[in-house]
């Protein structure tokens, strides 16, 4: 009975999005496992656009993301 209740709880429990894995444009961001394929991601990506990205250490989900800081 306890683990049928907890799964009920589970299922209805609402989870918000957080807001630093959507980018501006509402697309949801990428998340790269390591910090070397963001940084690959982000060489391909000013290759391809020929914009700067930085890769970072997203605190919510430990994973990398990429952002266009200023500098």
């Amino acid at each position: 009975m306890m683990a049928r209740s907890r799964r009920l709880n589970r299922r209805t429990t609402r989870i918000e999005p957080r807001l630093s894995h959507w980018r501006s444009d509402g697309t949801v961001k990428v998340r790269y496992v390591s910090e070397a394929d963001a940084n690959r991601a982000a060489l391909g990506y000013r290759l391809e656009h020929g914009q700067d990205l930085d890769a970072y250490r997203c605190e919510f989900c430990a994973g990398w993301h990429l952002g266009g800081f200023a500098r």
